[in-house]
């Protein structure tokens, strides 16, 4: 059996893992069934054998674990994986044909394909007409001629665009040692002697990108610095075939004002030395909207540039933040550094989504999940964003921003006390490691994560920790290393959580079954490695008591409840409009009359923000305030009271939010705003005479 792409990933996980990895885990990771994993076992065994290493090792009540000799020797075996012995998906097959096609001056038969995927002829032409389908989002035609081969016809421009978005499903996380075997194996087949990729002209083309770092000022993530070196090797085999890209005249002029142009002036002046051609000008603008467009890890210079599409961004950013404040009813304590780093992921973005170079990745259902109230509250802040750039802002370049937002919602909160410190790898980027931070926070009382760094700040110096956690393996040294996945999955938090007390001193109860079993297994058996079979031990035994849901967020019908819900015909001012619904809250004792009154300063001194859509006002303010248990109240008014000179100023529903932190209210929040968004269901809460009616519709949004 071959390895397929799922396998593969299957078998890293278990090398990284190094203890028993349980089905339920696997089952969760993967998104595949029981079935499935177990028949991916197998393949994976069937892998080994032919590789002479160790079969998993499987036990019923802990999972799957690899053998020692497997785990030290599998990596490098990947490494010079054959294409023989990986099956690639059809996702992954579709891309590299795509490649393929498009890095070649000459077509390509058929039977050249067939040889090159090893699949049977009805498979590719599957994958032909599946790419032919999926190439018309580019404005590409697919053409088979008889004689010629299979072509992919269109603009230049657009085929660049259609390299970047293939390359983005065939690029690994982490394994880009695999990759870089496959990629020679892949390209240069049925080449007629031309050599499409060369390994050492990769090297010398991210040395190229790296030397432009200092320049710009800035850290790409470790991804985009691979990703690249890939698309300039790719572009610059173009332009020696004469394949040249051409850029507007006036949009020369407005890249020609960046620094960014610079840079690339820079970096053409180097591959024609190293491809031994002339970049035109034009290839030097085009690298420029590339570098525009960078995910980084650090910026030390965030100021933009003077052209009037750059300037602005500084104002979208900041109605981002003012809305996002508005929408989750929080106050980040320093907006101005959340608005400094927010703008160092949403300007790429902008040049990413203006030059259709959008970012894709498998992580954004995976953050819609788990994030869904501060994706859906992202969502919503988009539009300045899109009303600036004129297209439409797609999920994965949405659920970047929001990881940011999340791994600043930690800010709002309380952070907990730490005893130990560790130390966070990330290669994805700032707003991943940020909102990886946040997730690793939330489930460590007693571990201070010092921050993240990418990979090569990791190999640059000494970290003073007592453990790491990485997104990407890394070679152990004197403290151990956890390798996690940028979106924790509850099993995930539950494996690391183990891992991380199998470090600890054990007390009380736990201590005194491991002396005990300690002491069994040694009366039975010769125990060769004491330190490591009590460590596993502990690991074993380890029963958190909570993964995952670090705070509980109740539904909508949870807060506002029926009895804080209130009908009025009309009140004399929007004064009395916020007293009136915040009375059901203060009755109650779930907040202080001061709490009413900071409400009403607030809104003398910045104005109506808490207006959030025509007819509707969200009165809040800070939750040290005044707020002593986490509610909510709702007044509707039979006539509108306005809350400043302007018409769409004027309220009929003032909804109280009393929140205790920066994010438990955060569910209910989302399920409000989807339910002032249904118009049907906000024209009932309108029309309705009584408590019950209003509440019936509040319900019939609050699930799970």
């Amino acid at each position: 059996m071959s390895l397929t792409q799922r396998s593969t990933a299957i078998l890293s996980h278990l090398v990284k893992a190094k203890t028993f990895v349980s089905v339920e885990e696997l089952i969760e990771k993967f998104h595949i069934s029981r079935r499935t994993i177990y028949y991916d076992i197998e393949k994976i065994n069937d892998w080994l054998k032919k590789n002479n290493l160790p079969a998993v090792k499987h036990v019923r009540s802990a999972g799957f674990m690899l053998e020692e000799e497997a785990i030290n020797k599998v990596p490098d075996k990947l490494s010079f994986l054959k294409t023989d012995h990986y099956e690639y998906s059809a996702k992954e097959r579709k891309a590299w044909l795509a490649i393929c096609l498009m890095t070649r001056d000459t077509p390509l038969f058929l039977e050249d394909l067939i040889e090159i995927f090893q699949v049977s002829r009805n498979t590719m032409l599957d994958d032909l007409k599946g790419l032919k389908t999926e190439l018309k989002r580019f404005d590409l035609t697919l053409e088979a001629k008889r004689k010629h081969g299979y072509v992919i016809v269109g603009k230049e421009d657009d085929k660049r665009k259609a390299i970047v978005h293939y390359l983005q499903h065939v690029l690994p996380n982490q394994n880009w040692q695999l990759l870089l075997t496959k990629i020679p194996l892949i390209l240069n087949a049925h080449n007629d002697g031309l050599d499409l990729f060369d390994f050492e002209k990769m090297k010398t083309v991210q040395k190229i990108i790296s030397d432009s770092e200092q320049e710009l000022s800035v850290q790409f993530t470790d991804e985009f610095l691979y990703s690249l070196a890939i698309r300039l090797l790719l572009f610059g085999k173009r332009v020696s075939q004469g394949k040249k890209i051409t850029i507007d005249p006036v949009e020369k002029d407005v890249l020609a004002e960046t620094k960014e142009y610079v840079a690339a002036e820079k970096i053409a002046e180097k591959l024609s030395t190293l491809f031994e051609i002339e970049f035109p000008e034009d290839e030097i603008f085009y690298i420029t909207k590339h570098l525009l467009s960078s995910r980084v890890q650090f910026s030390g210079d965030l100021q933009l540039d003077a052209h009037t599409d750059a300037r602005i961004l500084a104002d979208v950013v900041t109605e981002m933040v003012t809305d996002f404040q508005k929408y989750a009813c929080v106050f980040f304590e320093d907006r101005k550094e959340m608005e400094k780093n927010l703008l160092l992921h949403v300007k790429p973005a902008y040049y990413r989504i203006k030059y259709g170079l959008e970012f894709e990745s498998e992580m954004t259902e995976s953050i819609k999940e788990q994030y869904h109230d501060i994706f859906v509250i992202t969502k919503k802040c988009i539009s300045h964003l899109e009303t600036v750039v004129g297209k439409h802002v797609n999920d994965h370049e949405i659920a970047l921003i929001a990881m940011h937002f999340g791994g600043w919602m930690r800010k709002v909160g309380i952070k907990p006390a730490s005893r130990r410190k560790a130390l966070l790898v990330c290669t994805n980027g700032v707003g991943t490691s940020r909102l990886l931070l946040h997730q690793l926070e939330g489930l460590f009382s007693t571990i201070d994560l010092i921050g993240s760094v990418s990979l090569r700040e990791y190999q640059q110096q000494h970290w003073d920790v007592d453990f790491i956690i990485s997104t990407i393996p890394l070679e152990e040294k004197e403290i151990p290393v956890y390798v996690v996945s940028p979106i924790l999955t509850e099993k995930e938090k539950e494996s690391l959580l183990k891992k991380v007390v199998g470090l600890a001193e054990t007390s009380g109860k736990q201590k005194s079954s491991i002396d005990a079993l300690m002491e069994i297994i040694q009366k039975h058996a010769t125990v060769h490695d004491q330190e490591s079979l009590l460590r596993d031990l502990k690991q074993y035994l380890y029963k958190p008591e909570k993964v995952g849901k670090e705070i509980g967020k109740p539904k909508l019908r949870d807060l506002l409840r029926q009895e804080n819900i209130q009908i009025k015909p009309e009140v004399s001012n929007w004064q009395e409009a916020i007293r009136t619904a915040a009375e059901p809250l203060r009755e109650k004792g779930f907040i202080t009359p001061g709490y009413i009154d900071v409400m009403i300063d607030n809104l003398v001194k910045i104005g109506p923000y808490i207006v959030i859509a025509p007819k509707v006002a969200i009165p809040h303010a800070r939750p040290e305030d005044g707020v002593n248990e986490l509610s909510m109240s709702l007044l509707k008014l039979e006539k509108a009271v306005s809350f400043s000179d302007k018409a769409d100023h004027d309220i009929q529903l003032v909804i109280v939010l009393a929140a205790i932190d920066g994010e438990t209210h955060l569910k209910a929040l989302s399920q409000l705003t989807e339910m002032l968004s249904d118009k049907k269901s906000f024209t009932k809460i309108i029309q309705a005479k009584s408590a019950v009616d209003i509440y019936n519709v509040i319900t019939a949004f609050s699930k799970e």
